[in-house]
């Protein structure tokens, strides 16, 4: 066994860390941030904090080293695993969906779960990012548990919602839905399938159909019996023109008004 100090060791402790940080996002498939779930970016904290606080220290044999990188690696895996094999797990890790606006209208749980820490300028700014300026375009509005915004417009289709993950039932895109356990499972056993274990993902989409992977990927889509979203609110869509104020009438072009005509020269008669 050969003794490297100094530089050399630094360098070798560097290139090391480098390398297993490369192979583990190799091995797991997440190149990109978008992604890494609020596991990996506390790993990643974890893991800058161990190569930069050991590569220095001479005192850390590289044996003592690697040791700690590889159980690191071991634990943030172990926790990606659990929470895309257990919904609850990933509730509790990841957060949940939930809607901010449902029929043109926000919703008292956005407003007020100290869970959510809502911000109206944030949300504000991305949907200027997606081109909306005006609330009153928007039908529906939700934040999914990954931190993207979903937004329908009025007059546009609807949202798809993945009720089963892994053979695991998606318990907030089930409430988003408006969707029971009962329903759920009648549309399978329709379908002709018995277990959730055999299932790789389902899919209620804009059309309300069902769409079902197994996890032999093979797919089936039927429609759905009866409509999932089965309530909802019955408050009204914003307003343009507040209450008391300006009317059709009002805002009708003057030339177009019964009783109004106008004259070639432009004048009233």
């Amino acid at each position: 066994m050969f003794d490297v100090h100094g530089f050399e060791m630094t360098i070798l402790k560097l290139l090391i860390g480098v390398i297993l940080i490369v192979l583990h996002l190799r091995f797991t498939g997440k190149q990109q941030t978008t992604q890494m779930t609020p596991i990996d970016f506390i790993g990643n904290f974890i893991l800058g904090g161990i190569i930069g606080g050991v590569i220095y220290n001479h005192a850390i044999t590289f044996a003592e080293y690697a040791s700690v990188l590889l159980v690191t690696f071991a634990i943030v895996s172990g926790l990606n695993y659990l929470t895309s094999k257990f919904m609850p797990t990933r509730a509790i890790v990841m957060g949940r969906a939930y809607t901010i606006i449902e029929n043109g209208r926000f919703t008292q749980d956005a407003l007020d779960s100290p869970d959510h820490q809502f911000d109206p300028v944030e949300f504000l700014a991305e949907m200027q990012e997606k081109g909306i300026f005006s609330l009153s375009e928007v039908d529906r509005a939700q934040r999914e548990a990954n931190g993207s915004l979903a937004v329908r417009k009025v007059g546009e289709g609807g949202l798809n919602f993945l009720l089963v993950s892994n053979g695991q039932i998606v318990s907030d895109a089930m409430e988003l839905a408006h969707c029971d356990e009962e329903w759920l499972r009648a549309e399978l056993t329709r379908a002709g399938i018995d277990s959730l274990d055999d299932l790789f993902l389902v899919e209620l989409d804009a059309f309300n159909r069902l769409n079902i992977v197994a996890s032999d990927g093979q797919t089936t889509s039927i429609p759905a019996s009866n409509q999932a979203v089965t309530e909802g609110t019955t408050a009204a869509r914003f307003q343009c023109v507040p209450e008391g104020q300006a009317t059709p009438e009002d805002t009708r072009a003057d030339d177009a008004r019964p009783g109004h005509h106008q004259t070639a020269s432009g004048s009233d008669d």
